[in-house]
C-alpha cells in the first residue's frame, strides 16, 4: 500500500497540526534513534500526551515515540518502520495498514489497538502487555512477542513469530 505522504510532507502535516514547531524541520535518521541520544534523530515525541489526532498516511520511518500516552490517534497506512516506539500507553490507537517492521515497541501497553493488515515483521512486543487488541491480516514475520494469552493471532500469524519465554532486558530510558 502506498499514497502516503513523503517524508518532507509529513513533516509539514505535523507542523499544521502544531507537533512540530513552525521553522522545525527534522533530518530523516539513518538508524532507529534511541532515548540517550545527545541530538534528536528525526520525528521525536518524548512524554507527549496525543489525542484523537489523525496521523495517517504519513512517511515517518525512525521515529522516536517514548514515555508518551496515546488515545484514539490514528496512524492508517503510516510508515513508522524502525521506530523507537518503547515505554507507551496507547489506548483506541489504529495502526491499520502500517508499516512498523523492525519498530521497537518494547514495555509497552496496549488496550484496544488495532494493527489490521499492518507489516509489523521483526517488531519487538517483549515486556509489552496487550487487552482487546486485533492483529487480523498483519505480517508478523520474526516478530518478536511475549506468550500472552491476550496476543491472539491466527494460526498461520502464530507459526511466523518468535516466541520468547524470556522477556530480555528493559529497553533503555525506563
Amino acid at each position: 500500500m502506498s499514497g502516503r505522504l513523503s517524508y518532507e510532507e509529513s513533516c509539514a502535516r505535523l507542523r499544521e497540526l502544531q507537533l512540530l514547531g513552525p521553522d522545525e524541520f527534522p533530518p530523516l535518521p539513518t538508524r532507529m534513534p534511541a532515548h540517550d541520544d545527545e541530538e534528536p534523530l528525526g520525528v521525536n515525541f518524548f512524554r507527549t500526551a496525543l489525542e484523537d489526532v489523525d496521523l495517517s498516511g504519513l512517511t515517518l520511518p525512525r521515529t522516536f515515540l517514548g514515555r508518551s500516552e496515546l488515545r484514539g490517534v490514528r496512524f492508517d497506512n503510516t510508515d513508522l518502520s524502525e521506530s523507537n516506539l518503547c515505554w507507551n500507553d496507547l489506548v483506541s490507537v489504529v495502526f491499520d495498514s502500517a508499516d512498523l517492521s523492525r519498530a521497537d515497541l518494547r514495555a509497552s501497553s496496549f488496550f484496544r489497538v488495532s494493527f489490521r493488515g499492518a507489516d509489523l515483521r521483526g517488531a519487538d512486543f517483549r515486556r509489552s502487555s496487550f487487552e482487546y487488541c486485533i492483529f487480523t491480516d498483519a505480517a508478523m514475520d520474526g516478530a518478536l512477542a511475549p506468550r500472552d494469552p491476550q496476543f491472539i493471532l491466527s494460526p498461520a500469524q502464530a507459526a511466523a513469530v518468535t516466541w520468547i519465554d524470556d522477556e530480555g532486558p528493559e529497553p533503555d530510558g525506563g
